[in-house]
């Protein structure tokens, strides 16, 4: 099989007939890409601000929430002379080689990370909209509830009897139904700053992971991009992810890299499209077998067998050897399986 990147991704999409509108802020615009290529402005350093899913061409699902420290360049067409090196696998060409996507590895944007602070409505959404938040947030309002009518109960009341008692819970709970918004928005902001700090910390420990491992971070991050688009893309189900948040990095080996990752996968079920959060960690290994790939070559000796093999394919024709020429980072094949 052969290794697959975007352009195979929009081929699935389009198979399920779906589009996915993507907008980009870009200075003090709002650009626009669409996964059926109908619509594709040139991006340059753009961030994501909203995802719209199209089914049949029929509206059904729009994301709001997304990582502005991600922002994205696609190919500029308008510098189809210019030279330009494929951040995923290091291809180097012309610019018009790269408008249909990378010739190897299919990749035709590039993906950078800023250090960047963040504001309170980026943690405010990832918190609230977790249902352990939203539990978490009825249990306060419950409890709450029921003290103030037992203390309104206890005040007001000549005597205190089982049928007192029944009161409590029957006002605490109505209450607790009124005043469940109030305490859905007052919780979110009483932990926002701890939050806030929280992050911050995880930054600077991110910080020192990329000053002590010395790693390309750059095209980490593009590798891992890739590699996520290769696990996610064949499933039946899922038609799209979105990293929201990278929440811890961890060096195992100088050549294993662990990664904590807060998801957010799309899935089309039975015409719908539904949204799923998860916290997911992933291994990647260092590729110690990566090609050099020479302009507008294909053809490279195995390192299994040495024979004359086309690395598009991924595979050695003749020894069935795996070619990993794309990515310096590759998913820990092992780890996933467990």
């Amino acid at each position: 099989m052969a290794l697959i990147g975007e352009k195979e991704h929009q081929d699935i999409l389009k198979k399920h007939n779906i589009n996915i509108k993507t907008k980009y802020i870009v200075g003090n615009s709002i650009l626009e890409r669409n996964s059926d290529n109908s619509y594709c402005d040139d991006i340059a350093n753009g961030i994501i601000c909203e995802k719209d899913y199209f089914f049949n061409n029929k509206l059904l699902k729009k994301e709001t929430i997304f990582d502005s420290r991600i922002e994205y360049t696609f190919v500029n067409k308008e510098n189809n002379d210019k030279d330009f090196e494929c951040v995923n696998c290091g291809n180097k060409s012309k610019m018009k080689d790269f408008i249909d996507g990378c010739p190897y590895c299919g990749t035709y944007y590039n993906i950078d990370y800023k250090d960047k602070d963040l504001g309170g409505k980026y943690h405010y959404d990832l918190v609230i909209r977790k249902k352990t938040y939203r539990i978490i947030t009825l249990v306060v309002d419950i409890i709450i509830s029921i003290l103030l009518s037992f203390i309104f109960i206890k005040l007001t009341s000549r005597t205190f009897n089982n049928y007192d008692i029944s009161k409590i819970f029957i006002y605490g709970i109505i209450l607790a139904i009124v005043l469940y918004y109030f305490f859905y928005i007052i919780d979110g902001y009483i932990i926002l700053e701890p939050i806030k700090k929280y992050k911050n910390k995880q930054n600077e420990k991110q910080k020192l992971f990329w000053d002590k491992t010395k790693i390309d971070k750059k095209k980490f991050y593009n590798n891992l991009n890739y590699e996520l688009t290769t696990k996610y893309c064949f499933d039946k189900n899922i038609i799209d992810y979105d990293i929201l948040d990278y929440l811890e990095f961890k060096e195992i080996t100088k050549d294993k890299i662990s990664v904590k990752l807060d998801i957010r996968l799309i899935y089309l079920k039975n015409g719908r499209i539904v949204s799923d959060y998860q916290e997911e960690v992933l291994y990647l290994n260092r590729n110690n077998q990566v090609l050099k790939i020479n302009n507008g070559t294909n053809y490279h000796k195995c390192p299994n067998c040495g024979a004359s093999i086309d690395i598009t394919k991924g595979h050695c024709d003749y020894c069935e050897f795996k070619i990993n020429s794309f990515n310096e980072w590759i998913l820990d094949k092992e780890k996933e399986t467990k």
